[in-house]
């Protein structure tokens, strides 16, 4: 989850009524986040902005309220080093996620564009295809 404190927030002005801007957030653990780039097409206009997102609910959440006026652009994992095996932080594409049923409790496999797939746990690399479910498939026109 993202947090931050009172004193890291930056006036945002009467434009945008209700909202609230951060000079930084900080990420308290390491499990990946999604960069998505979209278009807040509320009140006639078309704004570009990036979202980060803490948990594949809420993306799949973001999806769903595309006909509440939101369209997804693209999305990136955001990973940690111990999931991608670089030993740092890495941002690329992500084509899909799929959820596979662990003991305990659902596990996500995150397909990338580059081929690559990452595993939340390790356990589910193990588990037959036909066991993996698709949960979120960013629909994009390219």
């Amino acid at each position: 989850m993202f947090f931050t404190f009172d004193h890291a927030e930056a006036p945002v002005g009467a434009l945008l009524k209700g909202g609230h801007s951060w000079r930084y957030v900080e990420y308290l653990a390491s499990f990946p986040y999604f960069h998505v780039s979209a278009f807040d097409l509320s009140e006639g206009c078309a704004r570009p902005t990036a979202l980060l997102i803490y948990s594949v609910e809420d993306l799949v959440d973001l999806a769903i309220a595309g006909r509440q006026g939101w369209k997804i652009q693209q999305v990136q994992l955001v990973s940690p080093g111990r999931m991608n095996g670089t030993g740092g932080w890495q941002m690329e594409k992500l084509r899909e996620i799929e959820g596979i049923e662990l003991a305990r409790g659902t596990s996500y496999a995150y397909l990338l564009s580059s081929g690559a797939t990452y595993f939340e746990h390790e356990a589910a690399k193990a588990l037959p295809r036909e066991r993996w479910r698709s949960v979120f498939s960013p629909v994009v026109d390219d």
